[in-house]
């Protein structure tokens, strides 16, 4: 009990400003004060351009959220790679988010997105890049209304080993990015940020741009060790359960053999968790835009849910927003149904129902009243009819890949019937069909039900394996699979169907990147579906593949 005083005590006093303390604010505000972003939508390729929709955009909305941020990979969008012709498909997905958002007063942030994995670079030539696609984009929207906003680009990184060199680069970049921008656009707000990931600091050493209508932008996921523990994809992967605000006691051990990254780190977090240490930067930041006349914002900023503590996550998050509000900094969660999301899990995002109140709550956001939305089971159970895609719909259902090249709606000469097709398959490319909740596939199982789509492809290797997923957060993702070679559709360029009786589908195993490959136990369990998985097996398939018209039939 006098632990849990303790906490509380701690919580209370992180929490709170110094009496006396007078807490700076910036000064030029702008039409709106939070909102989130939606990746991976037109992040990576065309092959997800089906993961949200109008309702989508509503329910966000019906939260209390002011403004979207989507992140759009422009290389992946991009015909004719001469001129940096963006795509038509990309333009009509942009369109209909932009239309969304004027009809339900949301403000839109088209964000030029790149790679920013951990070991990337960001191209020494994105210049021309940036200069072409930004006078396309502003020639398309600069007669729209006051709800699209322009950012340059995100988190920008040289890395050449010269980081004053790689910062001045970047901020005579920026600057030609927007005279190009307004040779087109004179209306519309800027985002532009600094050339270190959009690091605090790099913004501070911005030039001065002459223009009235920018907004400064940073990025904020300090204490990072804390943020992104257990994350896969940086040094921090092999520490978890971080404890916020700092707990000697609940602290984890360090790794056998550290590295210098992760002592440092460690040995730093005290201080970089701090309250002192966190809101300095912000205080800095205000600081500088106000000697700007700009507007500020925090438009990436979020808690990886994998490992850290519910509560203490939503506490980081309630302090963070407490701070950037008090400051008058608006602010965009990263981000909205995946790792960092407001959902409870990225496999579980039905609207309203796994919404985590905690993390609602925490932002300042509005709990819609619980109601049982429509999902793809509940609509199959009805009707009898468990398409899963036909025709370049897959309705509440999030499709998802990791590929280089593909669309989901594809198209032949003189048809209008739409497709996924997906090329340049690294191996083990996975298509994966998320069903959103645990489905109970038991009766179509034992009644005869099968697995049908058509699919073709020139691949002479083609391989793939077709699987059943368990729901993770209910137990492990187990998987029920078959393989589907050239025995069952030849490499010959042409349609052919595939029919496979649920029954023949077996019990192999399952993976996480945690745990690695976990033999059968069988565990699998037809009543806890949450997804159908194709991928393709271990070889490089430049030909790739193309599938339609997938269902559960008798």
């Amino acid at each position: 009990m006098k632990k849990t005083v303790f906490t509380i005590l701690l919580l209370a006093l992180f929490c709170g400003t110094s009496p006396g303390a007078q807490i700076p604010r910036v000064k030029k505000q702008l039409p709106f004060s939070k909102g989130i972003n939606l990746p991976v939508w037109m992040e990576y390729g065309r092959f997800n351009s089906l993961l949200y929709g109008k309702k989508d955009f509503e329910n966000i909305k019906s939260l209390g959220v002011e403004a979207v941020r989507v992140p759009v990979w422009f290389d992946a969008w991009i015909d004719d790679a001469a001129e940096c012709s963006v795509s038509p498909d990309c333009f009509s997905l942009l369109d209909m988010a932009l239309d969304w958002c004027e009809s339900l007063q949301i403000f839109l942030i088209i964000d030029f997105h790149n790679d920013c994995s951990g070991g990337s670079k960001t191209n020494p030539k994105i210049e021309r890049t940036l200069l072409k696609v930004w006078q396309q984009v502003a020639a398309r929207y600069k007669d729209r209304g006051k709800y699209v906003i322009y950012e340059v680009m995100n988190e920008p990184h040289f890395s050449s080993g010269n980081l004053q060199a790689d910062l001045a680069k970047w901020g005579k970049i920026q600057g030609n990015v927007i005279d190009a921008i307004r040779s087109v656009d004179k209306s519309h707000y800027i985002i532009v940020g600094g050339g270190d990931w959009d690091s605090p600091d790099s913004m501070l050493k911005l030039p001065e741009y002459k223009d009235e209508l920018l907004i400064y932008n940073f990025h904020d996921y300090s204490p990072f060790l804390f943020t992104h523990q257990g994350a896969s994809w940086t040094f921090s992967k092999r520490i978890k359960k971080v404890p916020f605000p700092y707990d000697k006691e609940k602290m984890p051990p360090l790794p056998s053999n550290p590295t210098a990254a992760e002592k440092w780190e460690y040995s730093n977090y005290e201080r970089n968790s701090s309250e002192k240490e966190l809101v300095a930067r912000l205080d800095k930041a205000v600081e500088f835009a106000n000697k700007r006349n700009a507007a500020l914002m925090c438009n990436e900023f979020g808690v990886l849910m994998t490992y850290a503590a519910p509560v203490e996550r939503a506490n980081w998050y309630k302090m963070k927003c407490k701070w950037m509000d008090e400051r008058n900094i608006v602010r965009l969660s990263w981000d909205y149904t995946q790792e960092f999301g407001l959902f409870k899990s990225p496999d579980a995002s039905r609207f309203p129902e796994d919404l985590n109140p905690l993390i609602i709550q925490a932002m300042g956001y509005k709990m819609p009243e619980a109601a049982n939305s429509e999902s793809w089971y509940s609509r199959a159970k009805k009707s009898g009819d468990w398409t899963i895609y036909k025709d370049g719909r897959a309705d509440n259902i999030r499709i998802q890949s990791y590929s280089k090249n593909g669309s989901l709606v594809a198209s032949e000469p003189g048809s209008s019937e739409k497709f996924i097709t997906l090329t340049d398959l690294p191996e083990y490319s996975e298509l994966l069909f998320n069903f959103k909740e645990a489905c109970d596939f038991t009766s179509l199982k034992d009644q005869g039900a099968k697995l049908e789509f058509y699919v073709k492809s020139k691949d002479k290797n083609f391989d793939l394996t077709v699987y059943f997923r368990d729901m993770a957060s209910k137990t492990f993702p187990w998987r029920a699979s078959i393989l589907v070679g050239t025995d069952k559709a030849k490499p010959d360029g042409y349609w052919h169907k595939v029919s496979i009786p649920l029954k023949s589908l077996n019990d192999v195993g399952g993976w996480t990147e945690e745990t690695g490959w976990k033999i059968s136990e069988g565990k699998f369990s037809w009543s806890l579906i949450d997804a159908l998985v194709i991928q393709n097996n271990k070889h490089h398939s430049k030909e790739g593949y193309s599938i339609k018209d997938i269902k559960i039939a008798y």
